[in-house]
C-alpha cells in the first residue's frame, strides 16, 4: 500500500502553503523511500481526522498532523523510517525543545505576515486560493484562517496591521476638525514604511529577532541546526517555517528584511536546504500534473519534479458541494463539534453505535451535497450566462396570462384537468 501525504496546495514556488504541510513533504522525503509515498494537494483539511492538514492516508487509516504523522512513521515501518534515531541524547533532546520552540514562535510571525497584515493578505495571500481549491472555497477558507491567525496573535498588540486602508477620502461625513489639524490614520503602509522608531516596527524587529537569534545560535557553523551529519525533525520543521518567511514576496516584506538584514546565514542554510529537499521552484502546474489534455498524465511533468506529485481527485460538482458544506458545518459550534468528535471516533476504532451515527452523518451528508452541488451548478450558469430569468419585456399575451396558463403546454393541460374537476364538482352539488 502506498503512502498519500495531503497537503495544502503549492504557493511562493514552495510546495505548500503551510509550514507544517512543508515540514511533512521534507520529513518524507528523506525518511520515506522513493515509490512507498505520493504526494497529494488536496487542500481539503476535512479528510483528516483533526481537522487539519498535513495528513496521511493509509488505506483507510487517517493520521492528521505533522507529529502525528512521523510518529505514525516510526510505527509502521517499524522504526526504520525515524530521522531523530541516530541523534545522540543531547541533541536529541535539543530536537525536541528548539521543535516546540519553532512552533510556539514562529506561528505568530507566520501569521502576521500572511494573514494579519491587511496589504499582504488581499494583494498576494487571499489570491493564492484561487489557485489551489475551487469555487466557492476560496470565498470561506482565507476568512476562516485569517480569523484564527488573528485570535493567536491578538496578545502581541500588533492588530493596528489589520487596517485596509484610509477612509477619510471615502466617507460621507464632513468632519468638523479643520484640515490643517486632523491627523492621518495609520495605514499598514504607514506603519511599516514610517522610521524605525515607530512603535510597530520596533516591535515586529523585536519579534523576528527573538526567533531567528536562537535558531542562529544553536546553529553555529554545522551542517544542520543540531547536528553536523544528522538530518532531523527539527531541521524539517524549521525549513517549512523559515521558507514561508524568507521566500515569499510580499509588499510588506518586513519579516524576510529582517532575515536578510541580521542573519544572512540563516537565509543562505534555507535556501539551499529547500532547493536540495524540494527541488527548486514548485508550481500549480507540478502538483496537478494530471490535468493536462486528454486527463493523462504527463510524463515530462512528472520527471520534472523530484518530489512524487499525485493529482487530487475531482469529485466534480458534488464533490465540491460535499466539501462546501462540510466547511459549512464545521463552521457551526455544535455541529462542528460533533463531526470533529465523529471523525476521531472513526479514526481510533469504532463500536456498533458509532458505525450507525456515522452513516446517518454520511447519508445526510450525501444529500446535502447533492444539494449544495445543485445549487452551485446554478448558481455557476447565471453567473456565466448559460441560464437566465425571465426578462421583464414579454408579449402582452404573456403579460395578461394568468394561473397555469402562463407555464406553456403543461400549464395548459394542468388547466384543462382543472377545469374538469369543477365541472364534475359543480354537477355533484347540483346533485
Amino acid at each position: 500500500m502506498v503512502l498519500e501525504l495531503h497537503v495544502w496546495g503549492p504557493a511562493f514556488s514552495l510546495p505548500s502553503i503551510d509550514p507544517h504541510c512543508l515540514a511533512a513533504i521534507a520529513y518524507l522525503q528523506q525518511a520515506v523511500p522513493r515509490g512507498e509515498w505520493e504526494l497529494v494537494a488536496t487542500s481539503d483539511p476535512a479528510l483528516s481526522p483533526t481537522n487539519e492538514l498535513p495528513a496521511l492516508r493509509n488505506g483507510d487509516i487517517w493520521i492528521g498532523g505533522f507529529r502525528n504523522i512521523f510518529h505514525y512513521l516510526a510505527q509502521y515501518s517499524s522504526g526504520e523510517w525515524v530521522l531523530d534515531a541516530g541523534l545522540p541524547e543531547q541533541e536529541g533532546a535539543d530536537c525536541i525543545a528548539f521543535s516546540s520552540f519553532v512552533e510556539s514562535n514562529g506561528q505568530p510571525l507566520i501569521d502576521l505576515s500572511l494573514y494579519v497584515s491587511s496589504h499582504n493578505y488581499s494583494v498576494v495571500t487571499r489570491p493564492l486560493y484561487n489557485t489551489i481549491q475551487s469555487f466557492p472555497l476560496p470565498y470561506l477558507t482565507p476568512p476562516s484562517i485569517r480569523t484564527t491567525a488573528k485570535q493567536r496573535t491578538e496578545q502581541l498588540g500588533l492588530s493596528s496591521l489589520d487596517i485596509d486602508t484610509e477612509e477619510g477620502d471615502n466617507s460621507l461625513e464632513k468632519s468638523i476638525i479643520p484640515e490643517s489639524l486632523r491627523r492621518p490614520r495609520n495605514t499598514v503602509s504607514s506603519l511599516l514604511a514610517a522610521s524605525p522608531e515607530t512603535n510597530a516596527q520596533i516591535r515586529l524587529d523585536a519579534l523576528a529577532t527573538d526567533f531567528f537569534e536562537p535558531l542562529q545560535r544553536i546553529k553555529g557553523g554545522k551542517q544542520y541546526l543540531v547536528s553536523n551529519s544528522h538530518f532531523s525533525s527539527l531541521d524539517c520543521l524549521a525549513l517549512g517555517y523559515l521558507s514561508l518567511m524568507l521566500i515569499p514576496e510580499l509588499p510588506q516584506p518586513w519579516l524576510a528584511k529582517t532575515m536578510r538584514q541580521k542573519f544572512p546565514d540563516l537565509c543562505t542554510w534555507t535556501e539551499e536546504l529547500g532547493a536540495n529537499i524540494f527541488g527548486g521552484p514548485v508550481d500549480v502546474g507540478d502538483a496537478f500534473l494530471s490535468q493536462v489534455e486528454g486527463g493523462t498524465e504527463s510524463s515530462k511533468s512528472k520527471s520534472k519534479s523530484p518530489l512524487p506529485w499525485k493529482a487530487p481527485y475531482n469529485g466534480g460538482v458534488i464533490g465540491v458541494g460535499k466539501v462546501f458544506l462540510s466547511s459549512m458545518a464545521d463552521s457551526i459550534p455544535i455541529v462542528g463539534q460533533l463531526r470533529r468528535n465523529t471523525r476521531m471516533r472513526q479514526h481510533g476504532g469504532k463500536t456498533t453505535g458509532d458505525e450507525m451515527e456515522a452513516s446517518s452523518w454520511q447519508a445526510l451528508t450525501t444529500v446535502g451535497s447533492i444539494v449544495a452541488g445543485l445549487g452551485l451548478a446554478a448558481g455557476y450558469m447565471f453567473h456565466q450566462g448559460l441560464i437566465s430569468l425571465p426578462s421583464g419585456e414579454e408579449p402582452e399575451k404573456t403579460r395578461n396570462s394568468t394561473g397555469l396558463d402562463a407555464f406553456g403546454d403543461a400549464g395548459a393541460a394542468l388547466s384543462i384537468y382543472a377545469n374538469s374537476m369543477d365541472v364534475e364538482a359543480q354537477r355533484q352539488r347540483a346533485i
